[in-house]
């Protein structure tokens, strides 16, 4: 006896190729999962759509599927340099890699190509050259490829943003929307189908849906109240020091919100202010520092030693934090009020573990007062103002770390 589950979403009910569906079978795939019989119709038919989903809960293919028959209905442009005609944009190179694999196993037709950071650009100019019908990408590669007139984006029928929350975490709002500015046209009829897939969706994914969407785009959850994640609650403190004065107070702002078992992360602007707090003798905490002067592989190997619990404290560049996959924290520090307000909301998402307050500390001067007050405004939050810890605070906490 069939599942409710395999009834409604049995191929048949699908305007699905026998091409498509042998492809499907010889991977085991019996049925379409929830999540793509709610978004295949819609992607079908042309729709804007905002679908709240999960990673994980196959719905790459509840993009790839609509997307690749639709391709494969019309007659094939098999020309040599033929621009994309859908464009994916996601936040990391494994994830990139993965759905593409996804794609590539959907279709013997396309060509599907898979551009990242890291790789060498002779391999994609390559690719270029002979033609591509579906572009999966992260934003820093692709756009590097749009600056050097190398991709043309203005004939793209399909854009997809997938784990659109995920890629504001990892800073790349700015570059993103560059991209899309590429190939929309403001009121224009012909623009680009558009498909944001996003596990929470925070204000940044409707203000993109206003900018580049249809007015009457669909939102699917497929998330649903029930297992919504509990809202991790943040506090947001401010602490106003000298910036000669930082270095020496980290130390102990860390030791009593953080303990000397916590994980914290510190943002600050300058590599030599991050070299600075790393080296700085009064942090009691061991410490290590990103930043762009440090090459990728390296970075790789000291976010997964922060991962694993190798040390306890992280100080990163704003611009070294872009791209990067920050694991949870106990305490997130902004050494001074942020420009990008976006990152700070997500960054401070980071911290609230598994419903546990989350604390995030913005230091500031007394002349950065109203940028202060900007972050507030923008963000929606209200910052708390704390004096720097006095000693009695400092040895309060660290016999609590003790007892624990």
């Amino acid at each position: 006896e069939l599942t409710e589950e395999a009834k409604e979403g049995a191929f048949s009910n699908f305007p699905l190729s026998q091409n498509t569906i042998n492809l499907l079978t010889a991977r085991g795939v019996k049925y379409l999962f929830p999540v793509q019989v709610k978004t295949f119709q819609p992607i079908y038919d042309g729709k804007d759509v905002i679908a709240q989903a999960r990673t994980g809960t196959g719905k790459t293919l509840s993009f790839a599927l609509p997307l690749i028959e639709k391709l494969q209905s019309v007659s094939q442009d098999g020309r040599r340099g033929r621009a994309p005609k859908v464009l994916v944009l996601v936040p990391t190179r494994e994830l990139a890699t993965q759905v593409a694999k996804d794609f590539k196993n959907l279709t013997r037709k396309l060509s599907i190509a898979c551009f990242y950071g890291g790789a060498p650009y002779k391999e994609q100019l390559d690719l270029l050259k002979s033609g591509i019908d579906i572009l999966v990408g992260t934003p820093g590669r692709i756009k590097d490829h749009i600056q050097n007139s190398k991709l043309e984006l203005s004939s793209v029928k399909h854009v997809v943003l997938d784990e659109v929350d995920h890629m504001l975490d990892m800073g790349f709002a700015e570059q993103v929307e560059e991209i899309l500015g590429s190939s929309y046209k403001k009121g224009s009829e012909n623009n680009p189908q558009t498909l944001l897939f996003s596990a929470t969706c925070p204000r940044w994914v409707y203000d993109v849906a206003k900018k580049y969407m249809k007015d009457e785009y669909e939102q699917i959850d497929l998330i649903g109240k029930k297992t919504q994640r509990t809202a991790t609650t943040v506090e947001h403190l401010a602490i106003q020091c000298r910036s000669s004065q930082r270095a020496g107070v980290l130390g102990d702002i860390i030791q009593v919100y953080s303990g000397s078992r916590g994980r914290t992360i510190v943002f600050c602007e300058t590599k030599k202010e991050a070299n600075e707090l790393a080296m700085n003798a009064s942090l009691k905490q061991d410490a290590q520092s990103l930043h762009g002067d440090i090459p990728q592989k390296q970075r790789e190997i000291t976010l997964k030693g922060f991962r694993n619990g190798v040390f306890e404290v992280l100080i990163a560049t704003n611009v070294a934090a872009r791209g990067l996959d920050i694991p949870e924290v106990d305490l997130v520090i902004q050494c001074s009020p942020p420009k990008d307000v976006d990152s700070y909301i997500h960054r401070s998402g980071r911290t609230g573990r598994a419903g546990r307050t989350g604390i995030c500390i913005c230091l500031f001067q007394r002349r950065e007062e109203d940028l202060l007050k900007q972050v507030e405004h923008k963000a929606g939050i209200t910052f708390k103002r704390v004096g720097v810890p006095s000693a009695t605070d400092v040895i309060k906490a660290s016999s609590n770390d003790a007892k624990k």
